[in-house]
């Protein structure tokens, strides 16, 4: 908890901060927060709605109508992922946070689960200021400003897409969706969320000689992160690495697979994954001493990228007189498809340096009893490139001859980035001024709302900005405690300014 600790200005951040934690609020489960933060809008007494889509709109007016409009938008959701041994429920239990200490810079987190600093930051940043505007501790004759707080934006941006367009008809937008206090953002990619079932088919009795003894294996221990913003960090994904240990084995000494699953959300690399399934019981010695030496081939591939990877085994009992195994030619079939599905960086930006352009992330994998279901997110400054993308997975599972259907949904709109805005300029002459340096401007290989406003109103001035935040999207998520001062006193010396 944050109570009692001093973690700098402004303070009405940090208690807001703490009681959105204690507020589930996964995707498309936005009701209990949405209701805190209109209770907090109906004591300062400043005009609100909720629209169809469920998003809650703001404004406080100005005493001047004439002035600019200006915006300021975050998405009340948060990806909600923990570690498998953690037991948290997110529909009911708070987050536990705490503060860490690396390398002499404070930090906060959460036990065990991510933090839900993306965007709660956003949520807290607009919370405290418009209490200091109730406090009259600020106050702004200069612009009249709109708070929208939208929802679902880490399962579709389903708030951003369905909004009326009257309601950020504006003159600027601030997002606060950035995650390094020194940059502004102005560009960010489209994406294509797909979701892939395969039918399977299993055999409930096997012809064989052998004693078959069933088993579990996990690879755990993984960085994970943002899909997006981490996925050229050289990380590992677990289900990658749990079907290439399934091939192997396979290979060498035959299994009987009876389910394979990973991941918690399509939008984060996957940390974990497991494996269950059947081996010949005089091949139980091979196994393990397979298992133990494809684990260190594995530390040795990622090595610096991934310091902690483990794949860890378990014999298991059986239940039932029954087996529930996939049929062999369907076996193969399914992890062919699997070690040849794409996953990672596809291109790079052919003109930011050090951008990846286009990507994908192969999220999560279920087993069902007749199906297999498979996640899975693109990530393109260019539309015709996630076509790509599609096409090669259709491709790839019409060769497999196996039934199959794909269900997709996306392509809302580029932000491309632009560099000559009056909005931006001032943006950052405020920042150099402040800090007697110059923002890093750039894009982000990652989704953002701003895609979706800037088709809609083509004339909005759009910048993204905010504190410092690492290992989104996982349990590792943590806040720089120093870069919420700093993004507070950039954003209201920003809107003071502003004319």
């Amino acid at each position: 908890m944050l109570e009692g600790k001093n973690l700098g200005s402004p303070e009405e951040f940090w208690k807001y901060f703490q009681a959105i934690s204690q507020i589930p609020r996964c995707s498309g489960k936005e009701e209990h927060i949405r209701e805190y933060i209109k209770n907090e809008v109906d004591r300062f007494g400043f005009e609100n709605q909720i629209d169809a889509a469920g998003n809650l709109i703001v404004n406080i007016p100005s005493n001047d109508p004439n002035v600019h409009l200006m915006i300021l938008q975050s998405h009340m959701d948060m990806v909600c992922e923990k570690n498998e041994n953690v037991a948290h429920n997110f529909s009911q239990d708070p987050l536990k946070l705490k503060t860490v200490e690396v390398a002499d810079e404070t930090w906060v987190t959460a036990e065990g689960t991510s933090l839900g600093a993306d965007n709660g930051v956003g949520l807290a940043l607009s919370l405290a200021l418009m209490e200091k505007i109730y406090e009259k501790e600020l106050q702004f004759d200069n612009i009249n400003i709109r708070i929208i707080f939208t929802v679902n934006e880490e399962a579709g941006l389903t708030g951003a897409l369905h909004i009326d367009k009257e309601l950020i008809d504006g003159d600027y937008l601030i997002n606060l969706d950035c995650m390094e206090a020194d940059s502004i953002i102005i560009g960010s990619t489209d994406c294509r969320y797909t979701v892939i079932n395969i039918k399977i088919k299993r055999d409930t009795n096997i012809q064989s000689d052998e004693v078959l003894v069933p088993v579990k294996v996990y690879v755990k221990g993984l960085l994970g992160g943002h899909s997006g913003i981490d996925i050229d960090k050289g990380r590992a994904n677990a289900i990658k690495l749990v079907v290439e240990v399934l091939k192997k084995i396979d290979r060498e000494m035959g299994l009987y697979l009876e389910s394979v699953e990973g991941g918690e959300s399509f939008n984060a690399i996957p940390r974990e994954a497991s494996a269950s399934f059947y081996v010949n019981e005089k091949n139980l010695d091979k196994l393990k001493t397979f298992l133990t030496q494809t684990a260190e081939r594995f530390k040795k591939r990622y090595e610096g990228f991934e310091e902690d990877i483990k794949i860890i085994y378990k014999e298991l009992q059986k239940n039932s007189p029954k087996y529930e195994v996939f049929q062999k030619e369907i076996q193969t079939k399914i992890l062919n498809i699997l070690y040849l599905l794409p996953f990672g960086p596809i291109y790079w930006h052919p003109h930011l340096e050090n951008l990846v352009h286009t990507s994908t992330n192969l999220g999560t994998l279920e087993t069902k009893k007749n199906k297999i279901q498979i996640e899975m997110y693109h990530r393109s400054f260019d539309q015709q490139n996630i076509l790509e993308i599609s096409t090669g997975i259709d491709s790839l599972l019409e060769l497999s001859n196996m039934r199959y259907k794909i269900n997709e949904a996306g392509e809302f709109g580029v932000w491309n980035p632009e560099i000559n805005t009056e909005f931006l300029k001032f943006s950052q002459n405020i920042y150099k001024t402040l800090y007697d340096k110059e923002p890093e401007i750039r894009s982000v290989h990652a989704v953002l709302e701003c895609g979706i406003f800037k088709n809609k109103c083509p004339n909005l001035e759009i910048i993204t900005m905010g504190p410092t935040i690492e290992a989104c999207h996982s349990p590792d998520e943590k806040l720089n405690v120093n870069s919420v001062e700093k993004s507070w006193n950039f954003l209201k010396t920003l809107l003071k300014e502003i004319r």
